[in-house]
């Protein structure tokens, strides 16, 4: 996917955006008073305090609120409100518009300001949940348009002729050699591609279904080049219930992918070793591989890597890390994932 961002999508551009609609709109009864310097910069000074406000409470106060904890909602909300009000009493009263309050009560004017505080905090974080939506269903958007594409590249990297074409001859060479193991390496690449084609397609599945298809991705490998690269793969739950929790599909095999892809060499070792442990709701994939020889003509785009880090962060942005470190012998990917329940 293109790293091309819309300028509404920018973050700092839709604060300015509601910044500056939230001020007219709150200024519009009085546009006409605005005729000089100092009366703008009185009325920006007035919005700014209302602006802070809420800001205050969308940060602080409305996460009380979405964690249940109402009563210590209320009570935050009141106290800033109060807070709020005592500090536009003073600006508005002694500098903005000393003389229409000179008439009014003290608790006449600080009712005023304190209604005005509950209307603007109410307008603006309706505008900040707007702004929140969208970028919601931006994301999901752009996730579906993510996986799309990863599939595609997945398809045209595994399952193209070529590809195919090896397996083949590895299946007939298997056939004449040992003809009872067959049908297993048959069955393992037509649940290989089902799997691709069938659960690819869906925005989550389970664990356990992931690892199976790894599983025979990489039993697929072994016939293909296991004589001379040393695979070794291991599976570790421990607490964990694979069966119990899901995984956006097709996120892992990209990895494992480039291990096999970049790490053929004549020179060193030949490796490819991976190591998966789910602890509870959270799964850690090690892999290491030899570093592939530099070959003219052989050269790594970084496409793989740079797909499952913008799906990454699409799908588990705050709740996953990934590793990357290498050397001219070996390269070495570790990622982190909180995976949510089914």
């Amino acid at each position: 996917m293109a790293h091309t961002i819309n300028w509404f999508s920018k973050h700092y551009l839709q604060e300015i955006g509601i910044f500056a609609a939230m001020f007219i709109l709150t200024m519009v009864n009085q546009w006409f008073q605005l005729d000089s310097f100092i009366a703008v910069v009185k009325g920006l000074v007035f919005f700014v305090v209302l602006y802070a406000q809420a800001k205050f409470h969308w940060h602080f106060i409305l996460p009380l609120f979405w964690s249940r904890q109402y009563g210590k909602y209320a009570i935050a909300t009141l106290c800033a409100l109060i807070i709020g009000t005592l500090v536009l009493f003073p600006i508005d009263s002694f500098w903005i518009e000393p003389d229409i309050f000179q008439q009014e009560s003290v608790i006449s004017i600080l009712l005023y300001h304190f209604v005005i505080s509950i209307a603007s905090i109410i307008t603006i974080m309706f505008l900040f949940l707007v702004r929140q939506h969208a970028s919601q269903i931006r994301k999901r958007t752009e996730d579906k348009l993510l996986l799309a594409e990863m599939n595609i590249r997945l398809l045209h990297a595994r399952l193209n002729p070529h590809f195919l074409f090896n397996m083949f001859n590895n299946l007939y060479g298997v056939s004449l050699a040992e003809p009872e193991r067959a049908p297993d390496l048959i069955l393992k690449l037509s649940n290989l591609i089902r799997y691709q084609l069938e659960e690819g397609r869906k925005p989550l599945v389970s664990l356990k279904e992931e690892i199976d298809f790894i599983e025979n991705y990489i039993a697929i490998e072994k016939e293909r080049i296991g004589k001379r690269c040393e695979i070794s793969y291991t599976v570790q739950c421990g607490d964990g219930e694979p069966e119990q929790l899901s995984i956006a599909p097709l996120i892992l095999v990209t990895l494992i992918e480039n291990a096999f892809k970049h790490s053929i060499t004549t020179a060193r070792k030949w490796y490819v070793h991976i190591n998966i442990r789910l602890e509870q709701r959270t799964l850690l994939v090690d892999i290491v591989n030899s570093s592939g020889d530099s070959l003219p003509g052989r050269s790594s785009t970084g496409i793989g890597l740079a797909t499952i880090r913008e799906r990454l962060e699409l799908l588990y942005a705050g709740d996953y890390q990934l590793g990357i470190s290498r050397d001219e012998n070996e390269f070495r990917a570790v990622l982190e994932i909180l995976l949510n329940r089914r």
